[in-house]
């Protein structure tokens, strides 16, 4: 029996298992940062010295779940390889090993990118709070959807442009306060600066690096793991993170975590597990979505992350970002704007449209079949017996772009001689 190459990890239905990973992924992520919040603000201030703590507990913390991983799982075997334990997280991961070739550069290329937001994220933390940083984190979407826009050679569709729209100003919304109550429009500018700029940026490319990994076939026609690919780029964040702490430590920031560390190490381990968990869940999710509509559902985090921050904050007061004279409005704009964000990123999440096309070929043409796989959001092509040769699955973004796909691409080839186009209204599991 050959290995299994595809990357659900039970008998329930990819899609009910790309939902899954991304809503589990994005609630796991509420519990991290807000655990982030409580050492912060509470046990090691300085963000480069904390982040530096945290990636190496994070380290160790990985390399010791990866090593449970790695035990033989019911003593099942597929092919010539006995499972363990991480075949269920990833049906792709046999052990740790060393990435190389293409993956290992995409590998190299995400941990860099992810090294950048990392240092980003944790400067952002300590100056607003997880109550802001979640919905700062939803622009990344924006930069994703420009991305795939820009690969498929299309322009964004109507819903597309609100669904920006919504976010962005959902975004500046969630900002308008500090913990004090009060506007300050100084903080403010810097924080959508970096939004819009670095944070956002490295971590699209974050993003995208992991998806190209995790696509890219070795040179054994095996795809990468997401298990493997967490491990490596987690070395090379660690490494990063470390060196941005060095001047903080020269000026005498050891001495703040020799003091704290035995307090804050029980709840980094927590959040390091948890943060490996959840990046495992959405890079799974990468390889059976697109970029955007991961990012669009794990969004989720944005509202999970207000009331956790608000029960954590009735005994940290100061970890909910909100106080001051001016509360309730503070606390109505932190809610508006997540629910501003929220909105925006279901309507693109449920704009995702599938449709079955019905082709003819040409009498006496050759059929070439990979020029049909290769077209944007094909997802697989059969033959079939009947009046039409081919059925053609399609999963996209809108209604509008597979009419574009449909005239622009598949309409087109020379062997191809009539379409029909089936827009699927409902499914059933």
């Amino acid at each position: 029996m050959p290995l299994p190459r595809n990357r659900p990890v039970s008998k329930i239905r990819n899609k009910s298992t790309f939902y899954l990973l991304v809503l589990s992924s994005g609630i796991i992520t509420s519990f991290y940062v807000v655990l982030d919040d409580v050492v912060n603000l509470e046990l090691i201030k300085d963000p480069f010295i904390f982040g530096a703590f945290e990636m190496v507990v994070g380290f160790v913390v990985s390399l010791l779940f990866v090593a449970f991983l790695h035990i033989p799982f019911r003593k099942k075997e597929v092919g010539k390889r006995r499972l363990n334990l991480g075949y269920l997280f990833d049906r792709n991961f046999q052990r740790l090993k060393f990435p190389r070739g293409k993956v290992g550069i995409y590998t190299l290329l995400a941990g860099i990118f992810a090294s950048g937001s990392t240092i980003l994220y944790f400067y952002l933390l300590k100056e607003n709070g997880s109550a802001v940083i979640m919905p700062f984190s939803q622009f990344v979407l924006i930069y994703l959807l420009i991305g795939e826009a820009i690969a498929d050679k299309e322009k964004p569709v109507i819903v597309e442009i609100q669904s920006i729209a919504m976010i962005a100003i959902g975004v500046i919304i969630a900002s308008l306060s500090t913990g004090t109550g009060t506007l300050d429009l100084n903080s403010l500018l810097i924080n959508i600066a970096l939004i819009m700029g670095p944070f956002s940026l490295f971590s699209a490319c974050y993003i995208f690096f992991q998806k190209k990994a995790l696509t890219t076939k070795n040179d054994q026609g095996r795809l990468y793991d997401t298990i493997n690919l967490r491990m490596w780029t987690m070395v090379i964040i660690m490494i990063s993170q470390c060196i941005a702490a060095i001047p903080s430590l020269i000026r005498g920031g050891f001495t703040e975590v020799a003091t704290n560390w035995k307090t804050a190490l029980t709840p980094v381990i927590f959040s390091m597990l948890f943060v490996f968990i959840a990046i495992v869940f959405s890079t799974r999710a990468l390889t059976m979505g697109k970029m955007s509509i991961v990012r669009a559902l794990s969004s989720v985090s944005v509202i999970v992350t207000i009331p956790l921050t608000l029960i954590v904050g009735i005994w940290i007061p100061t970890i909910s970002g909100i106080g001051g004279e001016n509360l309730s409005t503070t606390l109505i704009l932190k809610i508006a704007g997540s629910l501003l964000i929220l909105v925006g990123v279901i309507a693109l999440a449920l704009s995702e449209t599938r449709s079955i096309l019905l082709a003819k070929v040409k009498q006496g043409e050759e059929i070439r079949i990979e020029e049909l796989t290769k077209i944007k959001g094909v997802t697989d092509v059969s033959f079939i017996t009947g009046t039409y040769d081919l059925l053609i699955n399609v999963k996209i973004r809108s209604i509008g772009k597979l009419y574009s796909m449909t005239e622009n691409s598949i309409a087109k080839l020379a062997w191809i001689t009539d379409v029909t186009t089936h827009h699927i209204m409902k499914e059933y599991e």
